[in-house]
């Protein structure tokens, strides 16, 4: 099993975001977590990744071993994530925030060849390379977030509200690269608003709901689910 979480429990103050969290994610798997605003999706991924958290409780379990270490650490061991909001830094150009990603490779060969995957991955990137990356379009900087997450050449890549902002055309463009990805043998953990795309893509997938697991399943298994059609992806669903 690559990551195995128990019963992980997380409290800001008198507030908890997670209630007795248990998921698993095995090699090779697309996994998505749904849930509206306030679910506890990125706290979970804060979590995972080493984030200093308030008040935490419970196991995390990566490769057979718990994971105590702090965020570098993880890193190293092959969690990367790329963040809501993208957090690119945008008086850099492209290029520069890749070989931020790449903080972690000392041989000059393997980063060249990375930064070609990522190229490959994302030509547009290419393309914009010399470019300041504030002055990239919102779908352009998606893509160097995810790119930039990608050079450290993750086991595990955690995307955290990929599609947030980007127009419909860009989401679905974004989501075929996620496939991509996958198939070229990273794991993927996506938190998604997006409940339809990100269940069409995954194997398997969690549903949040505030701080607690509230159903499971396979993608398709949840797609064809009344209630979820209709929390999440009928008529009635709210704008966010």
């Amino acid at each position: 099993m690559l990551l195995t979480i128990k019963d992980l429990s997380v409290f800001y103050g008198k507030i908890q975001a997670l209630d007795n969290i248990n998921i698993y994610v095995k090699e090779g798997e697309i996994i998505s977590i749904i849930g509206a605003n306030g679910a506890g999706k990125s706290t979970l991924l804060k979590a995972i990744s080493g984030v200093r958290l308030p008040n935490i409780s419970g196991d995390i379990t990566y490769l057979g071993k718990k994971l105590t270490t702090p965020v570098h650490n993880r890193v190293k061991l092959g969690i990367a994530l790329s963040p809501e909001g993208r957090r690119i830094f945008g008086n850099l150009t492209t290029e520069e925030n890749l070989i931020m990603g790449a903080y972690l490779t000392n041989d000059r060969e393997t980063f060249k060849n990375d930064l070609d995957s990522v190229f490959e991955l994302f030509p547009r990137l290419k393309e914009r390379r010399k470019q300041l990356a504030a002055t990239l379009s919102g779908g352009e900087q998606q893509m160097l977030a995810i790119g930039r997450a990608m050079m450290s050449r993750p086991k595990l890549l955690m995307m955290d509200e990929p599609s947030l902002g980007l127009a419909p055309k860009l989401v679905t463009e974004i989501f075929i690269k996620f496939k991509q990805i996958n198939e070229s043998g990273v794991t993927i953990l996506l938190v998604e608003q997006n409940a339809n795309q990100a269940l069409s893509l995954s194997h398997r997938a969690y549903v949040l709901q505030t701080g607690r697991i509230v159903g499971q399943g396979t993608g398709k298994e949840l797609l064809s689910d009344p209630k979820i059609k209709e929390a999440y992806l009928g008529a009635r669903k709210k704008s966010n």
